[in-house]
């Protein structure tokens, strides 16, 4: 049957627009009528042509609908693995940064120092719109920690193959080696600077689909360096990514500014490092020793490896490393084995190369041998472990395609539903650990038993629970572990002096001023004993001594003065 007129010139308006079926349902016109009209009009070419772009489209269509899907299982995934635990304490870092922080009502807060701090701007956000309830700290966290994990899956979907991006999305959502950086609310610097590292890379990847994408993409960067001075030492993997492409002569350009990036940044790297150096002298009474960069980079790879691929031994420190020769050879040989993959990657699959290179670039600031970091802290691998999570993704791909054939996919996903379960276990079960000081210093006692830091936080436990004898036995620990650790000595006067016993308070208290004479808290204490027994002389030196240290501490004046006004 041949179209009227009508018919046709309605089929010509919506013809590229409703696609040949949609049309013949809405006019009640058979699809081989309508088929036999367009290629009368058109030819065989032209219509062929817009077939295959119909089904092109609608193909698109219906993977952007599977994509909705996934990334929705992706975001209830990991807020059954995190949701739960918002309402978790301030804990450790925390107390400081933010809830006795006396300037986060302040502008300054937010410049940290040095122009701008994106992370201290976001805290300083957040407090002004909610106050110090720490879920929508931790909240915020999580929220980044899904961007994340969002463009993990798109930008490994782009570079490696879909299926590889969707395992990698889903490990990265839940395994529990991210827990720290997640769930601890100082952790969540990493995440922020790590989202905007991975926002910067898919805009850069996809900028020639759209001209601003390149502007975006240096702007992304900088607010990762913004959040993270340390993120700046990423800028390298522009230029791999266009290596493991063979595109780098030809985009030698725009991946260079990134590098400019990180020259910029060299100073300011180095200023904060000294920062640091003289913060863990004085603060954290640590020595300023370096480290030995063939013992230490092998150990701290071998070790996150071993973390990533069995997550058993998480704890907040990383103090129970062995050293001992053979320790060191396991640790070497991972080392080794990741270094000689790399190598092969490079001269067999060039475009792999670029994950295990991501994963050491982005651990790089941590592995330097001026002892301001931890040798390993979970948080520190947050978003270097994408880079071993694509490796895993994609050999199993290729497995399960040589052991399976057609049916690949079927039993991709069950190894993966069998991998997910034991690593959501585990992430919530980690969590739990950061409920509040208690849980965290209990839980961390657990793998690092030579940890002076948590003997003292576990001090601090027995007190608030009233087992004095406890408490003296973890700061006595501490100190055996740390000679002159301040904080334990001033800690263990405390103990003593609510039980009673003022002389061992008296002497503690003059062994942490020794060791740290900044420390105001132990002068104010020592003037409160000494009031008490009655020298008034000495009460009020060590008063005025704390006041000089802390000098806008409204109650020491009050003391002070209240001293000098008795007989």
């Amino acid at each position: 049957m041949k179209l009227t007129k009508s018919q046709k010139k309605q089929l010509k308006r919506c013809i590229k627009e409703k696609g040949i079926e949609k049309i013949s349902e809405e006019m009640k016109i058979p699809v081989r009528d309508i088929e036999k009209h367009l290629l009368e009009i058109w030819g065989k070419d032209k219509y062929n042509k817009f077939k295959s772009d119909r089904e092109q489209k609608q193909l698109t269509k219906e993977e952007g609908h599977s994509d909705k899907y996934f990334i929705l299982f992706l975001i209830i995934l990991i807020l059954i693995c995190y949701g739960k635990f918002l309402g978790h304490e301030f804990v450790s870092d925390d107390i400081t940064n933010i809830v006795t922080a006396s300037n986060i009502n302040s502008i300054k807060y937010a410049l940290g120092g040095f122009g701008l701090n994106l992370r201290n701007l976001i805290i300083f956000l957040i407090n002004k719109a909610a106050g110090l309830n720490p879920a929508y700290y931790r909240g915020t966290n999580i929220l980044f920690h899904i961007g994340c994990t969002i463009l993990i899956y798109r930008i490994v979907t782009q570079l490696v193959s879909k299926e590889t991006g969707k395992i990698t999305a889903l490990i990265f959502a839940v395994h529990p080696i991210l827990s720290e950086a997640v769930i601890w609310v100082s952790g969540g610097v990493y995440v922020y600077s790590s989202f905007f590292t991975l926002l910067s890379i898919f805009l850069y990847i996809n900028r020639e689909k759209n001209k601003k994408f390149y502007n975006l993409s240096i702007i992304s960067f900088i607010f990762s360096f913004l959040n993270l001075v340390q993120a700046a030492a990423l800028a390298p993997i522009f230029s791999i990514y266009e290596y493991s492409k063979s595109t780098l002569k030809k985009n030698f350009k725009p991946a260079l500014v990134y590098n400019a990036i990180l020259l910029i940044s060299v100073p300011w790297y180095f200023i904060l490092a000294r920062q640091r150096a003289m913060s863990l002298q004085t603060d954290f009474y640590q020595e300023r020793t370096g480290s030995n960069p063939l013992i230490q980079i092998p150990t701290a790879i071998g070790e996150y490896i071993k973390l990533i691929f069995w997550p058993r031994n998480l704890t907040l420190y990383h103090t129970e490393l062995s050293f001992t020769p053979l320790a060191y050879a396991i640790n070497l040989s991972i080392f080794t084995c990741l270094i000689l993959l790399t190598i092969f990657l490079y001269r067999k699959n060039r475009k792999m190369v670029f994950w295990p290179l991501l994963f050491l670039i982005a651990l790089s600031p941590t592995l330097t041998p001026l002892g301001i970091s931890w040798i390993v802290a979970e948080r520190y691998v947050y978003l270097a472990s994408v880079g071993i999570f694509v490796l895993v993704a994609w050999a199993l791909e290729l497995a399960t395609k040589k052991l399976f054939g057609q049916r690949c996919i079927k039993w991709l996903y069950i190894i993966l539903a069998i991998m997910i379960l034991p690593l959501s276990l585990r992430t919530i079960s980690r969590n739990k650990d950061w409920k509040s000081h208690d849980t965290l210093w209990l839980a961390t006692a657990k793998f690092s038993p030579s940890s002076p830091q948590n003997h003292n936080n576990l001090g601090d436990y027995y007190i608030r629970h009233k087992q004095y004898d406890k408490a003296v036995e973890e700061f006595i620990k501490a100190i055996e572990l740390k000679p002159g650790y301040a904080d334990a000595y001033h800690n263990l006067a405390n103990t003593y002096t609510e039980t009673g016993d003022v002389e061992n308070a008296i002497k503690n208290y003059e062994e942490a001023i020794k060791y740290n004479p900044k420390l105001w808290q132990s002068y104010q204490n020592l003037g409160v004993m000494y009031y008490h027994l009655g020298d008034k002389e000495k009460a009020q030196s060590y008063i005025e001594k704390s006041l000089e240290i802390n000098p806008n501490n409204g109650d020491l004046k009050k003391a002070l003065d209240y001293i000098s006004t008795q007989p």
